[in-house]
C-alpha cells in the first residue's frame, strides 16, 4: 500500500511532522512493516527528526558518509534490476535497500534516505524516471510505502499522486487554500483524506464547516492541535521516544487532545490500506 503525504498549500501544512508522527503511531498501534522516504530535499528532512531517539541511531562519521552515498540515489539505479524469471526483486536491490535504510523501530519502520544531493533538478528528474519501479521494489519488502511528497513544481510528484493507493492531504485554517485544493485536484480526490494542521478549535472554519462546505465526511478529516511539547520533539529528533510516553495518556493529559486525533489519523489511513503477505523482508 503506497500513501503520500502532501499539501497544495505553499507553507505551515505540516507535512513531514504529520508523516512521521503517524508513520510512528501506525507501527506502535498495528504490526506491520512501514517504509519512508521523500521525494525532495529540505533542511527539516524526515531522517533528522526520526532518528536520534536512541543511542542506536548516533551514527559516526563512517557510516553517516556510507548511508548518504548508498541512500535514495543507489535505489533509483538498481530498483528496475526485476529477476524476470523468478518475478522477485533481485538479491542485489535488496541489499542496497537494506544498507541504505535506517532503522527507526526495531523490525517495523525504515527510512530510506536521499543519497548526498548536488543537483536538486537531477534528483527530481532521475527519480520521476525511476519512481514507479522503485514503488514496485518497496511493496515487495513492507506493507506500507509513506512517501513525504514535495508540493512544488516536481516531476516525481506529479507520478507519486497519480501512483499511489492513498493521498493524505495536509490542510491549514484557510479557506482559499483549501478551495484550490478541490478546485484544481478533484482527479485525486476519490482516494484523498485529510489532516487538518495545527487545528484551531475555535476558529471559524472548523471541521464540522469544511465537511459540509466541500462534502467531506467527519471520518475522513483528522484536525491535529498544535503541541508544544511535539514540536520540541520534532526539533531534537527524539518524536519516537515522545509517542511512547504519551501514547497511553489520559483524558486529563495536555497532550490527550494531541494524541487523539494523531490515532484518529492512523485510523483513517489504515482503514484505507489493505495490508498482504510480502514476498521479501527488511
Amino acid at each position: 500500500m503506497k500513501v503520500a503525504f502532501w499539501s497544495n498549500a505553499k507553507g505551515g501544512a505540516g507535512v513531514t511532522s504529520n508523516l512521521a508522527c503517524v508513520s510512528v503511531a501506525s507501527v506502535l498501534e498495528y504490526s506491520h512493516k512501514a517504509i519512508l522516504f521523500e521525494n525532495h530535499c529540505q533542511k527539516n528532512r524526515l531522517g533528522n527528526i526520526l532518528r536520534y531517539h536512541s543511542s542506536n541511531y548516533h551514527l559516526n562519521e563512517e557510516s553517516n558518509y556510507k548511508i548518504g552515498q548508498i541512500g535514495l540515489g543507489q535505489v533509483i539505479e538498481d530498483a528496475y534490476k526485476i529477476d524476470e524469471e523468478a518475478s522477485k526483486v533481485s538479491r542485489k536491490v535488496v541489499n542496497v535497500i537494506k544498507n541504505a535504510s535506517i532503522e527507526i523501530l526495531d523490525n517495523s519502520l525504515y527510512y530510506i534516505p536521499p543519497s548526498n544531493i548536488t543537483n536538486t533538478r537531477t534528483f527530481d528528474f532521475d527519480l520521476y524516471d525511476k519512481v514507479k519501479p522503485i514503488l514496485e521494489v518497496f511493496e515487495t519488502l513492507a506493507d506500507i510505502i509513506y512517501i513525504d511528497t514535495s508540493n512544488k513544481n516536481s516531476l516525481s510528484s506529479k507520478i507519486i499522486l497519480d501512483e499511489v493507493d492513498l493521498v493524505v492531504v495536509n490542510m491549514v485554517q484557510n479557506s482559499s487554500m483549501i478551495q484550490s485544493f478541490f478546485d484544481n485536484y478533484s482527479s485525486i480526490l476519490h482516494k484523498c483524506v485529510f489532516i487538518i494542521s495545527n487545528y484551531r478549535k475555535k476558529a471559524k472554519l472548523n471541521i464540522k464547516k469544511i465537511s459540509k462546505t466541500h462534502l467531506i465526511e467527519p471520518s475522513s478529516i483528522a484536525a491535529i492541535p498544535y503541541n508544544v511539547e511535539y514540536q520540541d520533539a520534532v526539533s531534537h529528533g527524539n518524536i519516537v521516544e515522545f509517542l511512547m510516553r504519551n501514547y497511553s495518556c489520559k483524558r486529563n493529559h495536555p497532550n490527550y487532545s494531541f494524541i487523539k486525533e494523531v490515532k484518529k489519523a492512523v485510523e483513517m489511513i489504515m482503514g484505507n490500506v489493505n495490508l498482504y503477505h510480502r514476498e521479501e523482508c527488511l
